[in-house]
C-alpha cells in the first residue's frame, strides 16, 4: 500500500516531479558523456605514445635510469640478445627493439638547438611501433642513403628544415669523446605530441655504430600483446632479468603519462559528485514542496495512527521512486548519445596548438565505459536517499492537530 502511495504521491504535481526527473536525467546524462569524452581523449593519447615512442615497457641499465649518458650502455652485444631472446620467451612479448639513445645538438645554417638522438633499427620499428605511420614527408629510412634522420616536424619548422635539407649532429660516444657528422633529412614525422617531436629525432644505428665506431645500446623497447595488466606482466619481466638491468612500464617510464591514467578516474568520481550534490538539493527542494503542501493530508494520516516509521519510510519511497524513474532514463541516453558521438567526435581543430603540446588530438573521440554505469547508478540511488533525510524529518516533526487546522 505504501508503494501505491508513493507512486500517486509522485504524479500530484506532474509539471513539478517532471522538472526533477528531467534534471536527473540531463545530469546523468551529462555525466556519462564526460566520461566517454575523458577516457577516449586519454586512451587515445597513451595509445598514441604506447604505440609510437615508448611501447608498453623499456629494458635499461641500472646506471642509464640514475644518469642517461652514452656509456649507460646495457651491455654487450652478446649480452643485449640474450635479454632480448629471454623477452622473446613471455608468451604476452610480441616484439622487442634494440635502440641507442644520445643526447647531443643538431645544428642547422640558421640556428642550432639540443636534441635526443634515438638510433634504431628501421625494420624491427616498422614491425613493433607505428612510428613509420607517423611519417607526414619522405620515408622510414626506406632508401640506402647513408647518414640519414628523421626528424620531427616541429623541430623542422623551428629550424627552417625540410626534405633532403643536410644538418650536423654532434654527440658524445660511450668513451666521451666528441663526435659530428653530417646527416641528410629523408623524413619528417608528426606525433600527436609536439614536445616529443620538438625534442627528438631517429637515424639508424648501423650509421651510428660507423660515426663512432661502437654498437651501442641503451634501451630494449617491448611491445605486448594488449595494453592491459601492463603492470602485472612488467613484473614478471622484471622477475627474470639480469642483474644490473631494469624494466620499467611506459607508467613509470612517461610519469605524466601514468599520472593522468591514475587521475583521471578519481576526477570523473569528483565530477559525478558534483554533479550529484546539484541534484540532491534539486530534489531535496521538490520533496519539500511535497510536503508543505500535504501538510494537512500528513497530519490526518498522523491522527488515525500511521505512526512515524511508516510515514518516514513513504516519504524515503517517494524519493527513491524519482531516482529509479530518472537514473536509468539518463543511463540510456548517455549511452546511446555516447555511441552516436563515438561515429561522429568533437571537432577541437581552433584548439589544435594547445592540445598538441600535450599529446591530444584535434578530433576527440568518446568511449563507452560500462563499469561507470554502475558507479552513476549507485551515486543515484544513494543521493536519493540522502535527499530523502531532511524531508522525512520535517515530515516527522509535524504536529497532527496544528497540519490538520493548516497552522
Amino acid at each position: 500500500m505504501i508503494f501505491k502511495i508513493a507512486w500517486r504521491n509522485i504524479w500530484r504535481s506532474k509539471v513539478r516531479s517532471l522538472v526533477v526527473l528531467t534534471s536527473i536525467a540531463l545530469g546523468i546524462w551529462a555525466g556519462l558523456l564526460i566520461i566517454g569524452f575523458s577516457f577516449g581523449m586519454n586512451n587515445e593519447r597513451t595509445a598514441a605514445a604506447i604505440g609510437s615512442t615508448l611501447g608498453h615497457s623499456q629494458v635499461h641499465s641500472s646506471s642509464f635510469l640514475e644518469e642517461p649518458t652514452s656509456a649507460a650502455v646495457l651491455g654487450s652485444a652478446a649480452e643485449v640478445q640474450a635479454m632480448e631472446e629471454l623477452l622473446q620467451k613471455a608468451s604476452f612479448v610480441k616484439g622487442v627493439s634494440t635502440r641507442a639513445i644520445m643526447m647531443g645538438m643538431v645544428s642547422a645554417p640558421k640556428s642550432a638547438r639540443g636534441v635526443r638522438m634515438i638510433a634504431v633499427d628501421p625494420e624491427s620499428e616498422r614491425v613493433n611501433s607505428n612510428l613509420p605511420e607517423t611519417i607526414v614527408e619522405g620515408d622510414f629510412f626506406e632508401s640506402k642513403t647513408r647518414n640519414s634522420v628523421i626528424i620531427g616536424q616541429k623541430l623542422a619548422d623551428k629550424l627552417g628544415l625540410g626534405l633532403r635539407k643536410k644538418v650536423v649532429l654532434t654527440f658524445q660516444d660511450a668513451d666521451g669523446n666528441i663526435s659530428r657528422a653530417s646527416f641528410r633529412i629523408t623524413g619528417i614525422y608528426k606525433t600527436l605530441n609536439a614536445t616529443w617531436d620538438e625534442l627528438n629525432l631517429y637515424i639508424k644505428r648501423s650509421d651510428l655504430a660507423k660515426t663512432i665506431g661502437q654498437d651501442l645500446v641503451h634501451e630494449i623497447m617491448v611491445r605486448y600483446d594488449e595494453t592491459e595488466n601492463t603492470e602485472e606482466k612488467t613484473a614478471e619481466l622484471s622477475a627474470a632479468m639480469p642483474e644490473g638491468a631494469t624494466i620499467l612500464s611506459w607508467k613509470r617510464n612517461s610519469p605524466e603519462l601514468g599520472y593522468a591514467d591514475d587521475m583521471m578516474g578519481i576526477m570523473l568520481v569528483l565530477v559525478l559528485g558534483i554533479i550529484m550534490m546539484a541534484l540532491l538539493f534539486g530534489i531535496i527542494n521538490n520533496m519539500l514542496m511535497a510536503i508543505l503542501e500535504r501538510r494537512r493530508e500528513l497530519g490526518m494520516l498522523m491522527a488515525v495512527g500511521m505512526n512515524k516509521r511508516k510515514l518516514f519510510v513513504m516519504i524515503l519511497v517517494e524519493t527513491l521512486m524519482l531516482g529509479f524513474v530518472a537514473g536509468p532514463v539518463g543511463i540510456l541516453l548517455g549511452d546511446l548519445s555516447t555511441r552516436v558521438m563515438m561515429g561522429i567526435g568533437i571537432d577541437l581543430t581552433s584548439k589544435k596548438e594547445g592540445l598538441s603540446n600535450m599529446g591530444i588530438q584535434s578530433i576527440i573521440y568518446p568511449e563507452i565505459v560500462p563499469e561507470y554505469y554502475l558507479i552513476v547508478a549507485v551515486m543515484v540511488v544513494i543521493t536519493a536517499l540522502l535527499a530523502s533525510l531532511y524531508p522525512a524529518y520535517k515530515a516527522l516533526k509535524l504536529n497532527p492537530v496544528q497540519a490538520i487546522r493548516g497552522e
